[in-house]
C-alpha cells in the first residue's frame, strides 16, 4: 500500500505539503499542486482519513440528520448537500432519526465520539431539550439547523424558508380565482416545525375577509399516524368532501398530502381544478408527475442543501465571517390542479 512519503519523495515535495493538497488546507503554488497530484495519481495513492483523523481530530465526514428518509424532500436536499461537499472529499452519512427526539441527540453523541466534523440537522420537532443540545454542541462542531426553530437573538446558522406569508398568499390567489370555501391539510402533531404555514393559512384566509371554520381544516388523528402522507392527503379530502358544504379548494402543509388529495378526488370523479382546486408546498419532483400536475408554494430544495453544505464548508475552513444565516422565499408555482 503506498504511503504519504512515497508520494512526497516523487514530487519531490515533504510530507506536510502534500496533506496541504489533499485537503486543501493551505496555499501551495500551481507547480507544487501539479507534481503532487501527477504523483498521487502514478502511484495510485488513496488517504487514510481513519489515520489522519487519529492525528488530527478530522474525518472528513459530515453527518445530515432527516427525521423520515422515506420523505423525498430530504432526498433532494441531500443532492444540494453532496455536490459540494463531494467537491472538497467529505463523506456524507444519513442519519435516519425516525422522529424520535431522544435518537437524534443518541446520534450526536456517538458521531461526536466518531469525530464527525459536522452536522446538518433537520426535525420534526420543536423541542426545547433538543434545541440546548444541539445549540451547546454548535460551540464544538459546527451544526447547520435546518428548520425555524434557533431564536431569533442567536447567532446560531440556520437555513430556512419562509412559510407564513407564502402560504397566506397562496390563500389570496385561490380567493381571486373565486374559491370561498379553502381548507386545509394540516401535518400530524410531530411535526411541528411548519406549523407557521397552517397560521399563514388562518390569516389570509382572515385577510379576504372569509370566516375562519374548523370544520375546514383536516386534523390527523393518533390512529392515523402510521399512515404515509399520501394516505393521509387521501383521508383527508374524502373527509373534506363528505362535509354539508364541502370546499372548493384544498390546501395541503406539504406537497404529498396534496398528492393524496387529488388521488381521493379524481377517484371520488371530481374534476380538478374545475370542481376543487389543489396547493401543495414544497415542489417535490413528484409534483410534475402527476396528473394535473400539482400548484405548490416552491422551497429551492436544491440550493437550501448547497447553501448549508457551503455554509459548513467554510466553518470547517475557519471562516466565520460570512452570512450563515439564510431565510429563502418561497415562490407559488401555478400548474394544473389550479
Amino acid at each position: 500500500m503506498t504511503s504519504i512519503w512515497e508520494v512526497a519523495k516523487l514530487a519531490g515535495v515533504s510530507k506536510s505539503t502534500v496533506s496541504r493538497v489533499i485537503n486543501k488546507s493551505g496555499p501551495v503554488k500551481e507547480e507544487t499542486r501539479i507534481a503532487v497530484e501527477n504523483a498521487i495519481k502514478q502511484l495510485n495513492y488513496s488517504p487514510s482519513y481513519f489515520a489522519q483523523g487519529i492525528r488530527t481530530g478530522k474525518t472528513k465526514t459530515i453527518a445530515m440528520f432527516v427525521p423520515d428518509h422515506s420523505n423525498v424532500f430530504y432526498m433532494e436536499m441531500l443532492r444540494g448537500v453532496e455536490e459540494v461537499m463531494l467537491k472538497y472529499d467529505y463523506m456524507v452519512l444519513i442519519c435516519n432519526t425516525i422522529k424520535s427526539s431522544s435518537r437524534e441527540i443518541k446520534y450526536a453523541k456517538e458521531l461526536v465520539k466518531r469525530n464527525i466534523d459536522g452536522i446538518i440537522y433537520n426535525t420534526y420537532k420543536m423541542d426545547k431539550k433538543n434545541l440546548e443540545y444541539f445549540l451547546n454542541l454548535s460551540k464544538s462542531i459546527p451544526v447547520i439547523f435546518m428548520d425555524n426553530i434557533v431564536p431569533k437573538d442567536s447567532d446560531a446558522p440556520y437555513v430556512i424558508t419562509e412559510g407564513r406569508k407564502s402560504t397566506k398568499k397562496a390563500v389570496q390567489y385561490l380567493y381571486n380565482k373565486g374559491c370561498r370555501r379553502i381548507a386545509y391539510l394540516r401535518v400530524p402533531p410531530d411535526i411541528s416545525v411548519i406549523n407557521h404555514r397552517y397560521e399563514g393559512y388562518k390569516e389570509g384566509i382572515l385577510e379576504c375577509g372569509l370566516k375562519f371554520d374548523e370544520k375546514l381544516v383536516y386534523n390527523c388523528s393518533k390512529n392515523e399516524m402510521a399512515l404515509s402522507h399520501i394516505e393521509m392527503g387521501l383521508k383527508g379530502a374524502e373527509y373534506l368532501m363528505s362535509l354539508k358544504n364541502p370546499p372548493d379548494a384544498i390546501m395541503a402543509a406539504i406537497d404529498t398530502m396534496a398528492i393524496g388529495a387529488i388521488k381521493y378526488l379524481k377517484s371520488a370523479g371530481y374534476s380538478i381544478p374545475d370542481d376543487v382546486k389543489v396547493i401543495g408546498y414544497d415542489n417535490i419532483d413528484l409534483c410534475t408527475l402527476i396528473e394535473p400536475s400539482l400548484t405548490t408554494i416552491a422551497q429551492p430544495i436544491h440550493k437550501i442543501g448547497t447553501e448549508a453544505a457551503n455554509i459548513l464548508i467554510n466553518k470547517l475552513m475557519g471562516n466565520n465571517n460570512i452570512n450563515h444565516q439564510k431565510v429563502f422565499d418561497a415562490q407559488l408555482i401555478i400548474r394544473g390542479s389550479t
